[in-house]
């Protein structure tokens, strides 16, 4: 569900689990990670089109980090590091950054760094792969 204007970058990470993809949303609202040794799945409540919508990708294994954005609070950066373990590739660590504040490392040290600032513009969704735990990870990104 891509709109005017919008890109998709990514995604990092393996090839393992199952594709997804959360389109592009007017605003996030809530953001729940949850990590252990990797990031295992993530919950993201967004609006779109004066509808809100909560969906889970990979699964809630592991400590649960939530991130609650203000009302005029974006996301502006992603960066983390992807790394085989148990012979699967696998999301290790985020970090997410928003224009007021930085929220992470979540996950493991370690890996193949990725790491996507945004200049100009906001990170408006999520796609990848996963199954019980985020095997890759990409940004929808929008002008502001």
């Amino acid at each position: 569900m891509q709109m005017a204007g919008e890109i998709k970058v990514g995604p990092w990470g393996g090839n393992g689990g199952s594709e997804w993809d959360m389109g592009a949303a007017d605003r996030i609202i809530k953001i729940d990670i949850f990590a252990s040794e990797v990031i295992a799945g993530i919950l993201i409540t967004f609006t779109r089109n004066g509808q809100k919508e909560t969906k889970l990708f990979g699964s809630i294994l592991g400590d649960p980090h939530p991130i609650s954005l203000q009302e005029d609070e974006y996301l502006v950066g992603v960066e983390g590091s992807v790394d085989t373990m148990w012979e699967i590739t696998l999301v290790r660590n985020l970090t997410l950054t928003t224009n007021k504040e930085s929220f992470g490392p979540f996950g493991s040290s370690g890996g193949k760094p990725f790491s996507i600032p945004v200049a100009s513009g906001k990170i408006v969704g999520f796609f990848g792969r996963a199954g019980a735990m985020i095997d890759a990870i990409g940004l929808y990104l929008a002008p502001n």
